[in-house]
């Protein structure tokens, strides 16, 4: 008899554990599957395409047509001021990277002023789908950018990225399947991101060292987090003034597919809006919806002291093509190249600081979407189940206001203790009250 209730109980634990996986796995697979056009349906006309871009004169609008269209290697504008690539529409217009032999971007454009992008599909480049550096006044508007596989660890990395750039609008994009970031934004100065959407990506929307930035009116949605807003060490300049307002943010649970050992490999599925070391941020009426871990906020502390124990994996092939095709300028992904740029980077503040919260529209995920990694299940345990608006890492600036959350705006704030090892995992007593009406004012 003992032994028959030691079976049973042994299939009731194996079916729970069965289960477990099932809704782990439901949870994790919130991508669509779409059908996926063969590489034989589309059409080589490479060479005149790279000749367009090539011979394109100052003032002149390169036209693509309608159609589906496969390349080897890299379209290029390189010194060219006043152009815009047109194509007949983003639903008609297809350039695939499938087969690309060449380069690691789908489109560079470079040391340029006045470039304008539109009106096309851009797929499957083996590193970034379009990639823009030190362009002055560029519109991205109407563009799909799109790996056309299941997510996995293999895509390009960035579908839009501009990097050192300024005056830049992106708007009525769609940006899908990127292993880091659908929408990218590293190193600029006055950006405006509008009414685009991503999915699908690791990131959907992602603002890294740039100023004078505002998001608003985006839908991101079934990524690994749907916008990331970080500073790191050792770039060309520093984060400040960011706005992120009227955003639908909403069931960002994806597994995370970034390749092992790059900065997007750390991202927490489950997460809404991820902050890393942020500088003079609002984030205010936006929604912020069905995600088990709303709002993430880590210092460079943190992170740090979490990466020291990791075990990098070697660069994967797509990586290190993306990364030879990078300027001098611009920092690797990997983890372990920013944390040495840290050491060096005497300017650099490692601590959040004036990030305002106000007036924006909540709700939590399911419980079990909270165990789908070892921190969220550490987390979720430690905290007895309860919900929390925002989970941050309990390292406040020294100095200054580290979060404002307003007398009128009452949220539950949990504190991670990381560089603890989570050991006071607590529920925050303090409610981070402030002047809404000076909500950078320092504390």
């Amino acid at each position: 008899m003992k032994k028959l209730l030691k079976f049973t109980a042994l299939i009731l634990l194996c079916l729970i554990a069965a289960g477990f996986v099932w809704w782990k796995a439901a949870d994790y697979q919130v991508y669509e599957d779409r059908p996926i056009v063969p590489l034989e349906e589309y059409v080589d006309l490479e060479e005149d395409f790279q000749k367009l871009f090539q011979l394109a004169q100052d003032g002149e609008t390169i036209e693509l047509p309608e159609g589906r269209f496969k390349f080897s290697k890299s379209l290029i504008l390189d010194g060219k001021n006043n152009i815009t690539v047109k194509g007949a529409g983003m639903n008609k217009t297809y350039l695939s990277f499938k087969g690309q032999k060449e380069g690691a971007e789908g489109i560079r454009v470079a040391n340029g002023k006045n470039i304008v992008l539109e009106d096309f599909t851009i797929q499957d480049a083996i590193g970034d789908n379009i990639k823009t550096i030190y362009v002055d006044t560029l519109t991205f508007r109407n563009i799909r950018t799109e790996w056309t596989d299941v997510p996995n660890d293999k895509l390009g990395a960035y579908g839009i990225y501009p990097v050192i750039c300024k005056n830049v609008l992106i708007e009525k994009c769609e940006a899908l399947r990127g292993s880091d970031s659908g929408i990218y934004v590293g190193q600029s100065s006055n950006i405006v991101i509008r009414d685009n959407k991503a999915m699908e990506n690791v990131c959907g929307i992602n603002i890294e060292n740039s100023g004078n930035v505002d998001v608003y009116n985006n839908e991101t949605y079934h990524n690994t987090c749907g916008i990331t807003i970080l500073d790191i060490p050792g770039l060309t300049r520093y984060m400040d003034s960011v706005k992120v307002h009227h955003n639908k943010v909403y069931d960002n649970t994806l597994y995370n597919f970034a390749p092992a050992g790059n900065v997007a490999a750390s991202t927490m599925p489950g997460t809404g809006i991820t902050i890393w070391s942020a500088k003079n941020l609002e984030v205010y009426e936006n929604e912020i919806l069905e995600h088990p871990f709303p709002v993430v906020i880590v210092s460079f502390l943190s992170t740090y002291k979490f990466s020291q124990d990791n075990t990098f994996v070697p660069i994967a092939e797509s990586e290190l093509a993306r990364m030879a095709s990078s300027s001098e300028e611009e920092a690797s992904l990997r983890e372990d190249a920013i944390n040495e740029e840290y050491q060096r980077d005497e300017n650099y503040v490692p601590y959040n600081h004036s990030l305002s919260f106000r007036d924006n529209t909540w709700s939590f995920g399911s419980f079990r979407k909270k165990l789908q990694t070892k921190d969220g299940s550490l987390i979720t345990l430690g905290l007895g189940a309860k919900n929390a608006h925002i989970y941050y890492d309990g390292v406040p600036h020294p100095e200054m206001n580290t979060l404002c959350l307003g007398a009128n705006n009452p949220l539950i704030v949990a504190n991670l203790d990381m560089l603890n090892d989570y050991k006071g995992l607590c529920i925050e007593e303090e409610t981070f009250h402030c002047d809404q009406e000076s909500p950078l004012s320092t504390k």
